[in-house]
């Protein structure tokens, strides 16, 4: 064999494995279901560069393309895959930032449970923050901020303890900060300016020793800014 038809054949060899590597990871079923719905519901539709051949977790969502402050990638996701030769891939992020996106949150999202970072900001959300939110317990990052979304802020929020970032600024809540949110132990940032908040900060703040970063303008807060802020590690107030 010359070495062109070496080389040839080598070349082929490496597109047929890398085809065969892209058919063994699919999108776990689950998610696939659940994605579609929250996208059909929201008024979205997967882009190609990630969605290959109706498979969500293909393409852009499992390499190394960064969908941060990178508008071609709205909506985005990505995903983790895991399983060998023979992967399921989880949604582990999912963005739909700015993009006119109408209605309530959807019931479907609750299924995507692997997700870690969630980003519905700047859209026309409307109702309640639903309790099934504290069933995402992988979450990391999730911002809300923006939308007119309304009622008070469910105490299920406590149950992401894994949370570092969250943002509900700009939006209609009512109602005074649900204690649970003291047991954010790893939370830094905290976005609830002009969301529509009243009463006093809640004394299980206290905990959120890891804060860095708090935003709390422009809401009926009421009493004394209390003493356990300056145990806080604040660089942003």
């Amino acid at each position: 064999m010359g070495r062109r038809s070496r080389l040839l054949h080598g070349a082929a060899l490496s597109l047929l494995l890398l085809a065969a590597a892209a058919h063994a990871q699919q999108t776990d079923p689950g998610d696939a279901a659940a994605l579609n719905a929250v996208f059909a519901k929201l008024g979205q539709k997967a882009l190609p560069s990630w969605n290959i051949s109706g498979d969500p977790c293909t393409g852009a969502a499992t390499d190394n393309t960064n969908i941060d402050n990178n508008p071609p990638f709205n909506p985005a996701i990505k995903c983790e895959c895991t399983g060998g030769n023979a992967s399921v891939c989880r949604v582990t992020r999912l963005k739909i930032y700015a993009l006119d996106a109408v209605g309530s949150i959807p019931e479907e999202l609750r299924n995507l449970t692997a997700l870690t970072n969630l980003d519905l900001s700047q859209n026309y959300l409307t109702g309640p923050l639903p309790s099934f939110i504290g069933e995402l317990t992988r979450m990391q990052y999730m911002s809300f901020g923006i939308n007119a979304l309304s009622g008070p802020l469910p105490k299920e929020l406590g149950n992401l303890t894994d949370l570092v970032s969250l943002s509900v600024s700009s939006n209609n809540f009512s109602g005074s900060l649900p204690s649970e949110l003291g047991n954010l132990a790893k939370l830094e940032q905290l976005y609830i300016d002009s969301a529509g908040f009243s009463g006093p900060l809640p004394s299980t703040l206290s905990k959120l020793t890891k804060m860095k970063t708090l935003w709390a303008s422009d809401n009926d807060f009421t009493g004394q800014i209390p003493d356990y802020i300056g145990s806080w590690n604040l660089t942003d107030l």
